[in-house]
């Protein structure tokens, strides 16, 4: 089983308010988590900051010490619920009056069996022998306008309000967070990304240079490509490989 990862603020921006952190346990569990941060040109990023480093610290105080898929997504919703509280009440602080809010995407792997949340518009696709799959669903305006059929997916793509997500931590006290899992099979790829990236490529061109790239090279090319299409925002990738 592999990591590898690759991040660049972009063409329009001086920080980078991506974060992300990637790790192994003991008992051969994974987990990736990345944010992307939202506000003012220092709370961004330190909201993404923040929501890496809990979810980090959630991981190593207690995933080895569950078992089975239920108690891990009870473990992972209550620690984003918790995390998301965190940055709220410091955003409210009356010191602070701060606007800051991040999306996440986090995964948990043990056993070939994956499990996902996640709030906003960061995603998780599976890369197959059958092609690439979007495994979340963007919590966003675009999205519900998808859904409801008022827009059609390529009016989605260039859509003016493609920005505005309708969940993300920080924002609220309680916040909507979805939850997926899928079994993966030998050779699969799971990634997770920004919208720097989704926004810039169609999904097959992701899935080519993912499939065309030595996979430690894999997250540095789709986020070169990305910038090279016009990098407008903050661009991650994070990829898992199963051998």
């Amino acid at each position: 089983m592999r990591i590898t990862a690759g991040t660049d603020a972009g063409t329009r921006h001086q920080q980078n308010q991506d974060c992300y952190k990637a790790g192994r346990l003991e008992d051969d569990s994974y987990w990736m988590v990345l944010c992307d941060g939202m506000g003012g040109v220092s709370s961004g990023g330190e909201a993404s900051f923040i929501a890496v480093n809990y979810l980090e610290g959630a991981v190593s105080d207690a995933l080895i010490d569950l078992s089975g898929e239920e108690q891990i997504k009870e473990f992972m919703l209550s620690s984003v619920g918790k995390c998301n509280k965190k940055i709220f009440d410091l955003a409210n602080d009356a010191d602070n009056n701060l606007t800051m809010g991040t999306t996440v995407v986090f995964t948990i792997i043990r056993g070939g069996f994956a499990q996902i949340v996640h709030a906003g518009d960061s995603r998780a696709y599976l890369v197959s022998k059958k092609g690439i799959q979007q495994l979340t669903t963007d919590h966003s305006i675009v999205q519900e306008l998808l859904e409801s059929g008022k827009i059609s997916e390529q009016q989605a793509r260039n859509h003016p309000h493609k920005n505005i997500i309708t969940s993300a931590l920080g924002i609220e006290g309680d916040v909507r967070v979805d939850y997926n899992e899928i079994k993966l099979a030998k050779n699969d790829i799971l990634m997770l990304c920004t919208d720097g990236l989704s926004n810039m490529m169609e999904d097959f061109e992701i899935a080519n240079i993912i499939k065309e790239s030595d996979f430690y090279r894999s997250a540095e090319n789709l986020v070169k490509r990305a910038v090279e299409l016009g990098g407008f925002d903050n661009v991650t990738a994070v990829l898992f490989g199963l051998d």
